[in-house]
């Protein structure tokens, strides 16, 4: 049964993870204005894609992120005729959307009143209120968001409009990876928070579940001690949510 929706309404990361979830094999079609992409999605992993200017592989992808005009439909058990992208598809994301970054392209669609997902609305909403709660009662993180290993956006509260939610995304998804390959590699056991300083402050990475992790903005004048109790506390919330025990 193929899965059609409106691109106005659901950006690309968003159905490729629905696309993710349908099955073995799935294309991911989205006809606009510009003409037609086609990303395949084998097992899991995007490992072909084809833009309309004859763009191949994860230039394709870059090209796609931008499609706000028009439709995009699933179709289960459609083969990818080559595979052309070889790596995981958060760290393809991350490329695509650094590169839309540097040149100014717009990486998201406008603010809208609902975003679909995976997860509930009940459960998108409760993540929403943790977040609003943790930034009300916290000096030592200023801005926060709960993400799907894969760049998936569960919910995002920043204090910059400008901040591209599924730029941060992307980086956190491929901050985790490198950090959980890093612990096996070095015998460390499972990853469970790395915190990245900056010049004007830090991003904290925190795992929630093995699928979900949160993220946290911390000022450069912050108490380390009290912000990573509170990324404990929060993450300790998140689970309870996300396993619906709350």
């Amino acid at each position: 049964m193929s899965l059609q929706g409106s691109l106005q309404e659901v950006d690309l990361p968003h159905i490729v993870d629905l696309a993710r979830s349908m099955g073995d094999a799935v294309a991911v079609m989205l006809d606009t204005p510009r003409g037609q992409w086609t990303l395949y999605v084998e097992r899991g992993r995007v490992v072909h894609a084809e833009g309309p200017q004859g763009e191949r592989g994860e230039e394709a992808v870059a090209t796609a992120l931008v499609a706000r005009d028009g439709s995009f439909h699933l179709e289960p058990g459609r083969l990818p005729p080559t595979r052309t992208i070889q790596r995981p598809w958060n760290a393809v994301l991350l490329d695509a959307l650094r590169r839309l970054d540097e040149t100014g392209a717009p990486s998201q669609p406008e603010p809208r009143e609902e975003e679909p997902m995976a997860k509930p609305k009940k459960t998108r909403e409760r993540i929403a209120e943790a977040l609003q709660d943790l930034l009300a009662e916290s000096s030592d993180i200023i801005g926060a968001a709960v993400v799907g290993i894969d760049g998936l956006i569960y919910s995002a509260n920043f204090p910059r409009r400008d901040t591209d939610d599924n730029l941060v995304a992307a980086v956190a998804a491929a901050v985790y990876g490198l950090s959980q390959r890093s612990m096996k590699q070095t015998q460390q056991g499972t990853f469970v928070q790395t915190l990245i300083q900056g010049t004007d402050g830090y991003m904290l990475v925190r795992s929630v579940t093995p699928q979900v992790i949160f993220v946290g903005l911390l000022p450069a004048e912050v108490n380390l001690g009290m912000a990573f109790a509170e990324a404990r506390t929060i993450t300790a919330r998140l689970e309870e949510i996300l396993k619906g025990l709350r």
